[in-house]
């Protein structure tokens, strides 16, 4: 079936109505074939979302919602869309009945789309398991096949940064400057890092160790953009609303003691703890005009992962009756100052004139939204973009007045550890 094309609030609706969802609960003989559960069944070609909280795997497009825009031309109108497909949902968890997921770039006006696969297969925390089939005129049965690897993985492995380190840190050297001289207070910097292996790298394979490194994270691929992102952006079931920002990093040891010490000196330092406050501040300010109440601690708290410590701060709020989407939502908030910098428009202009490397779909948006309006939206950071053989890895810092050049350049070294882990095995 050739997939449906929706790009614009005129058409996309009456377009959508073409479509039938069928959802379907899985019972436990069908999951009894599948040991390693929905993961089981992604391979290469799998769009791919796996997090403690909904686990999603897909396969095929039903249809493309294109943004010929971007976010900023408005993404209200998909949530509309995908509550035109006709669905009949024997389930009736977020997750289940027409789904749109995907990647969005880092800016905010360049082109991009989300996809309506033919078919989701889901998982919720309590082992409630399903499958979602989409199709013009009448659902498609359902097709469940486990993923079987026949390539060989890459055993040779070149890396080259994309920048020399002295050019680097030249350029947070001005970030601080023009921070100094007061024309903005924090800027992302960004950092890439291409691999070239040997023979193509099988995608699969990297997001297993993905999932066996990082656990807590939301482990995603879509189209040969993978990883690994600790930081929740918005997520939203029915009017409960959640985000967990990110900002000030610190190393992690192999020595638990050595840690604590390690946590206590994050949480003391007031360049991290000035950093961590502007995006906890961004962050609240965008969500309260549509919340009931909202809940901001007044102090961050420390998420630990494989190699790195963050601040984070979890805020959780009640949407006031006609709030928007999960999608919408997480659109408003991007970019937060946690990969872009504050004030907004000042740190996206410099880093338009001073970054020197194209994000693409790093730091961007990536995720999934239901025709309910719930869904999840993480930040595309801890990620690479893979083609063929060859990989291009992401890591930014914050810099803020007091940053160190050399400080800043070992904190990318530290965040670009995840995606090393995964992808290289000599």
């Amino acid at each position: 079936m050739t997939p449906l094309t929706f790009s614009s609030s005129a058409d996309a609706p009456r377009q959508a109505a073409r479509l039938v969802a069928r959802t379907f609960r899985l019972d436990a003989d069908t999951l009894a074939k599948l040991p390693g559960g929905v993961s089981s069944l992604m391979g290469d070609g799998a769009r791919v979302w796996l997090h403690p909280g909904t686990q999603l795997v897909a396969h095929g497009v039903a249809a493309r919602l294109e943004l010929p825009h971007g976010i900023e031309g408005g993404v209200a109108w998909i949530k509309e869309a995908l509550a035109s497909i006709e669905a009949a949902d024997a389930v009736g968890r977020p997750g289940c009945g027409p789904v749109a997921l995907g990647a969005l770039p880092f800016d905010r006006t360049e082109p991009a789309a989300l996809v309506v696969p033919a078919q989701i297969v889901g998982a919720a925390p309590d082992g409630t398991a399903w499958v979602t089939t989409i199709g013009e005129g009448a659902a498609p049965a359902p097709h469940l096949e486990r993923a079987e690897g026949h390539r060989r993985s890459p055993d040779s492995f070149t890396l080259r940064s994309a920048l020399p380190h002295e050019e680097w840190c030249g350029r947070v050297a001005r970030a601080v400057a023009d921070i100094q001289q007061g024309a903005l207070s924090k800027v992302v910097l960004a950092r890439a890092v291409d691999v070239e292996a040997n023979r193509p790298i099988v995608v699969e394979e990297v997001l297993r160790r993905l999932t066996a490194l990082y656990p807590s994270c939301a482990i995603f691929h879509v189209d040969g953009f993978l990883g690994a992102s600790p930081e929740l952006l918005l997520s939203r079931r029915g009017r409960a609303v959640s985000s967990h920002p990110l900002a000030g990093t610190y190393a992690v040891s192999a020595d638990v003691d050595a840690d604590r010490r390690f946590a206590e000196v994050l949480r003391r330092s007031a360049k991290d703890q000035r950093e961590h406050r502007f995006v906890v501040d961004a962050v609240a300010a965008a969500l309260a005009p549509e919340c009931a109440s909202l809940e901001v601690p007044s102090e961050p708290s420390i998420l630990s992962l494989r190699n790195v410590m963050h601040l984070g701060t979890p805020i959780h709020g009640q949407l006031a009756e006609a709030a928007p989407d999960a999608l919408t939502l997480a659109a408003r908030l991007h970019p937060t100052p946690a990969v872009c910098g504050t004030p907004r428009e000042a740190a996206e202009a410099w880093l338009g004139a001073h970054e020197g490397i194209r994000r693409g779909l790093y730091a961007g948006l990536v995720g999934w939204v239901d025709a309910r309006g719930d869904g999840d939206w993480f930040i595309g950071i801890r990620s690479a973009t893979v083609d063929g053989a060859r990989a291009r890895m992401v890591a930014g810092v914050g810099v803020v007045a007091g940053s160190n050049a050399e400080a800043e350049l070992v904190e990318t070294q530290l965040k670009l550890q995840a995606m090393l882990a995964a992808i290289i095995r000599p």
